[in-house]
């Protein structure tokens, strides 16, 4: 959920430089991300930044949208380009904050969530601050940064608030609050699909009852049909519950849903090593890894993959002739650069 008296106040920077009041496609822009439509805003910047004389608030409210389509990278870049032209913007170095979680760089995401404290401290950026800590296990950090958003005078989601505090306990093993948490979350907003996928993978998985987490999951796929996350984690418990078969079509539905979600390819991979398929599971593994299973969960998958999955060395006939040195590659050669990827929380 998005914060409105934050942004609101976020403006104030490219207002200051511009010293105009902003445009009325900037006002429609920016209404799309608002109400739900970060194509229509993506569509509308698009055709803005084509023009000559580039308006940079267009950078930070394409951001914006490529942040909540999951689109991380990209929003990444045009944060840095809006605060190219705008050093001073809290909301493009909040939307680089949001960038960097979603692509699993927690480290540099607290750092920009700190500049963000000190010039404009608020409720939402505590909250996302939360997040970052989450993502580094630091939960009791977490926890701290979710008290500061909840005693802010900004009006911020407080089932989103008391999801992520329930996340958090259960993570740190106290199944009572989390399981508190969650039933406040669910009170406030029963009809959120994330919260019942939430409480199902949390309070109930983490603590092996799968019977009781498939209700959850059940429930948070009756209310979205495409939840990606629920069909994964419904096929992790299923498959935990001796219903293998159930358990590969739910996590393959995921899989067609959102190919991108690296813990799709965790649980095949666990999957198919259990049951022998060693080749299989192995290249689900690494699959896992390329799409930054690491920065997002853990070092869970490399430690499996170290265990079932040497590479054995190539063998050298003994008349081989001697190897030819390596050729220098010089390091702006083209195809260096890292393969940004769309990494799912």
């Amino acid at each position: 959920m998005r914060c409105l008296p934050l942004i609101l106040s976020m403006l104030v920077p490219f207002l200051l430089s511009a010293q105009v009041a902003p445009t009325r496609k900037e006002l429609k822009a920016r209404a799309y991300n608002e109400n739900g439509k970060p194509y229509k805003a993506i569509a509308l910047c698009n055709d803005h930044l084509m023009l000559k004389n580039v308006e940079p608030p267009f950078y930070v409210i394409r951001a914006e949208a490529n942040n909540m389509i999951g689109e991380h990278g990209k929003a990444a870049e045009d944060a840095r380009q809006a605060l190219s032209y705008a050093p001073a913007s809290t909301e493009s170095v909040l939307q680089l904050a949001i960038a960097e979680q979603g692509m699993g760089r927690n480290d540099s995401a607290v750092v920009h969530l700190r500049q963000v404290l000190e010039r404009e401290p608020s409720g939402e950026a505590y909250v996302r601050m939360a997040l970052a800590h989450q993502q580094l296990r630091d939960h009791n950090a977490a926890l701290a940064d979710l008290d500061e958003a909840q005693r802010s005078k900004d009006t911020i989601d407080l089932a989103r608030l008391e999801r992520i505090r329930g996340e958090c306990h259960a993570m740190l093993g106290d199944s009572a609050r989390s399981r508190a948490a969650f039933d406040s979350a669910l009170a406030m907003s029963p009809r959120d699909p994330v919260i019942w996928n939430s409480r199902g993978y949390y309070r109930y998985a983490t603590f092996g009852e799968h019977a009781r987490a498939l209700q959850d999951y059940d429930q948070a796929i009756k209310l979205n049909p495409n939840y990606s996350y629920a069909f994964n984690n419904r096929g992790w418990s299923l498959y935990k519950l001796g219903e293998t078969d159930k358990a590969i079509q739910n996590i393959t539905l995921a899989e067609r849903k959102k190919a991108n979600n690296p813990f799709v390819y965790r649980n095949l991979g666990v999957i198919k090593i259990e049951q022998g398929d060693t080749v299989g599971g192995c290249a689900s593994l690494r699959l896992a890894l390329e799409l930054g299973f690491t920065d997002l969960f853990g070092p869970e998958v490399q430690d499996l993959v170290d265990l079932h999955c040497p590479i054995a060395p190539k063998a050298v006939p003994t008349n081989a002739p001697a190897p030819l040195p390596p050729a220098k590659v010089p390091t702006n050669a083209p195809g260096s650069a890292p393969v940004k990827r769309n990494n799912a929380p």
